[in-house]
């Protein structure tokens, strides 16, 4: 039997831990688990890290790069799987995605910019102008915002709407231009945390939004492409099999994100005018009605 700490930084992030647990499962893995929850107190995520490396297990699945990068700091040298790290490389996790290099590998959550292109595009066929609003203290946000702005070239002209305080948001209204076709939000917990007051200035101009935080759909956006933390678990727990029967994680590439999913609000479209197209009603993974 193997021991094997799960270490989650909150509660969000149970479906991935489900995923691992049924990866394992599904390859008659047997397994006694070790489940520790900061409860969203990242200053508890070293102490509970701690306590996995007291128990002696022989993995660490983390749940977020705060629940990631406290495993990797353990003086001992306890292989750690993690998902859904946004910028494994650029957070100092890995020294390359094929190769990590550490002790540790795992999936990045992030969705590719070309992918979320090509998705606006079908949804949206006749935008050109895209504003993308971001936070600029948020290193994942400034991430996604650069890669987006690469994808885009040739495709949207983009208008950069930076914040720099949750604050900020109650002004947009003065600096929301009024010919924009679509507001894309990459990642970032700022705005996601504050997403109702986006969704209050963007109704008022007929605004779609596309978001990159799949609960800001049913909250009002008209869309996004997201990554599902079951699967991205499960690819998890084949990572951890490797390491478990012998492999080393320095050497098993990190995963990204390669079938993410659709979500749609057909409520917010009604209220914009906008037809869904029916071929992304058809791929659709949900429909918010």
């Amino acid at each position: 039997m193997y021991n094997i700490g799960i270490l989650q930084l909150t509660q969000n992030l149970d479906d991935a831990v489900n995923g691992f647990k049924q990866g394992l499962c599904e390859a008659g893995i047997d397994v006694k688990y070790h489940y520790l929850n900061a409860d969203g107190n990242l200053s508890e995520l070293p102490k509970l890290a701690n306590k996995l490396a007291e128990t002696k297990v022989d993995l660490i699945f983390a749940c977020s790069t705060p629940a990631a990068k406290a495993a990797v700091d353990l003086a001992d040298h306890i292989p750690v799987v993690f998902t859904p790290v946004f910028d494994p490389v650029g957070v100092g996790l890995a020294k390359t995605m094929n190769q990590p290099g550490g002790k540790a590998t795992g999936m990045a959550g992030m969705v590719k910019a070309t992918d979320k292109i090509s998705f606006i595009k079908r949804l949206l066929p006749t935008a050109k102008k895209v504003g993308v609003l971001f936070h600029t203290g948020d290193t994942n946000a400034m991430l996604e915002t650069n890669n987006f702005r690469i994808a885009a070239a040739g495709t949207f002209e983009l208008i950069d709407l930076p914040i720099s305080s949750p604050e900020d948001l109650s002004r947009l209204e003065e600096f929301l231009p009024s010919n924009l076709d679509a507001l894309f939000v990459p990642i970032g917990r700022i705005i996601e945390e504050n997403f109702a007051t986006v969704v209050y200035y963007t109704d008022a101009i007929n605004l779609p939004i596309i978001a990159s935080h799949a609960p800001n759909v049913s909250a009002g956006a008209l869309g996004a492409l997201v990554s599902n933390h079951t699967h991205l678990g499960k690819d998890c727990a084949i990572q951890a099999i490797q390491i478990l029967q012998g492999s080393q994680p320095d050497s098993i590439p990190i995963g990204i994100v390669e079938q993410p999913e659709i979500l749609l609000n057909s409520f917010v479209a009604c209220n914009l005018g906008i037809e869904l197209p029916a071929e992304l009603i058809n791929q659709a993974k949900e429909i918010y009605e």
